[in-house]
């Protein structure tokens, strides 16, 4: 009997979820997706509180299993479909750097991105205190410099969750504030937008841009390295 097919679902706006699509583009998972309009509130549905009593996305439904955790998605799938076991290494203190990363990411990065985004959807673009949110985030720009240092990706020497997790909250912070002070961040950030997976990200980034400067009343600084939304 053949195993359920993993259903996702999803508002590609949402950083944490682009990351689940890069991996599922990066794997040629076959999932099923179903769209959650976070801006229209359709994650307070009755029908979705049921399956995820945090109303976000993203969501996976493989099968009997239900996760609401980008992160437990992330290992979920590397777990079930990465036959070469490298995302998410099978040597244990590999592996454990990289939950170190996916940590930060989420309590961390994400946090200011967040707290950032929320602010402006909330209050207005004229009204947040951008200086301030620049110092928190760019606080994050230091300390992945530093993980860099002396390797090309954020746990070590090849491409892991740690990466396909952080790239997305990261380029959702490009937006509005860029990355020359932090060359080895920048060199990766490049790289990482050369992989054919990172197209899953680009449409939800665009998206997110949009969308937020509707809300926000205001424009993200334009960018000469910005990228094509994916088909």
């Amino acid at each position: 009997m053949s195993e359920a097919k993993p259903i996702l679902y999803y508002d590609d706006r949402s950083p944490p979820v682009r990351s689940c699509l890069i991996l599922i583009k990066l794997l040629a998972i076959d999932v099923e997706l179903r769209f959650v309009d976070l801006f229209k509130g359709d994650q307070f549905e009755k029908d979705f509180i049921a399956l995820n009593p945090q109303h976000s996305v993203p969501v996976l439904v493989h099968g009997d299993l239900v996760l609401t955790d980008s992160h437990a998605i992330l290992i979920h799938l590397a777990e079930k479909f990465d036959a070469a076991g490298t995302l998410w290494p099978r040597q244990h203190d590999a592996r454990m750097l990289v939950l170190n990363r996916l940590l930060f990411e989420c309590s961390f990065l994400f946090r200011r991105d967040s707290d950032f985004m929320s602010e402006i959807a909330r209050k207005g673009f004229a009204n947040v205190d951008v200086s301030y949110h620049e110092r928190k985030l760019t606080e994050a720009y230091g300390i992945m410099e530093q993980y860099l240092e002396g390797q090309d990706y954020m746990a070590g020497e090849q491409l892991t969750l740690a990466d396909i997790s952080i790239v997305t909250t990261l380029s959702t912070v490009h937006l509005m504030f860029r990355l020359t002070r932090y060359p080895r961040l920048e060199r990766w950030f490049a790289a990482m937008q050369q992989l054919d997976a990172y197209a899953a990200n680009c449409r939800g980034l665009e998206k997110l841009r949009q969308t937020m400067e509707r809300i926000g009343d205001f424009q993200f600084p334009p960018t000469s390295n910005s990228q094509t939304p994916a088909d």
